[in-house]
């Protein structure tokens, strides 16, 4: 069974209840759009690139829902299942909708193109075939984030795209450098900036571009 966590805010907060204003923020049936979490299979909403990248939808004026995978196999077919679930629950469904993904959840890719999703998508599965020729059908406000180390990654195939891309040099599939916690922390803070970025393109106003392959 698929179980989606909205009892609290990204700030940790209780969320209001059925007695409060509608278009309070974080109030059921309020005016914010929704974002949707897909975390890892073994990477979860409160590890650090999740984490921030909540913080980051929250700050943007998402109410993010984050999905919790079932025990058992999960394949590409459970994830975009409970992926249509999710949002088809949504006030609005997927209208106005945001993602954001790590690893498994990028499986989610075929769906959100099909249905003109915008996603962030960290370390996303470029070597299974669905996900790889989707990508190009990715609407704006699409970001693919990876990193060299990471055998899941092809920056090649993320440059045809298409899409802005963010290439950290030397990352593993955690998005961190193996064995330098400071060149770790440094890559953290530009995925942060580069989501950020996205969701919110006058953000970049104030901010050195990031370098990597370049954010279009």
């Amino acid at each position: 069974m698929m179980h989606v966590d909205a009892g609290r805010a990204a700030n940790g907060r209780r969320r209001a209840g059925p007695g409060a204003d509608p278009g309070a923020p974080g109030a059921p049936g309020g005016s914010k759009p929704h974002a949707l979490l897909l975390p890892g299979r073994g990477y979860g909403a409160h590890q650090p690139l999740l984490h921030y990248a909540r913080r980051c939808l929250a700050e943007a004026g998402h109410e993010v829902r984050v999905l919790q995978w079932p025990r058992g196999e999960l394949g590409a077919d459970v994830v975009t299942r409970l992926v249509e679930e999710a949002a088809a629950a949504l006030p609005r469904g997927s209208a106005g909708l945001v993602l954001i993904a790590k690893s498994m959840g990028t499986h989610a890719i075929p769906w959100a193109a099909e249905h003109g999703v915008p996603g962030i998508w960290l370390t996303p599965l470029l070597q299974v075939p669905a996900v790889r020729a989707a990508l190009p059908a990715l609407p704006p406000g699409s970001l693919l984030a990876g990193g060299t180390a990471d055998p899941t990654w092809d920056g090649d195939v993320a440059a045809a795209s298409g899409l802005p891309v963010l290439q950290l040099e030397g990352a593993d599939h955690n998005l961190e450098i193996p064995g330098d916690v400071h060149r770790s922390l440094a890559a953290l803070g530009r995925i942060v900036t580069a989501i950020s970025e996205t969701l919110v393109p006058s953000f970049r106003e104030d901010l050195t571009p990031i370098r990597g392959l370049p954010l279009r």
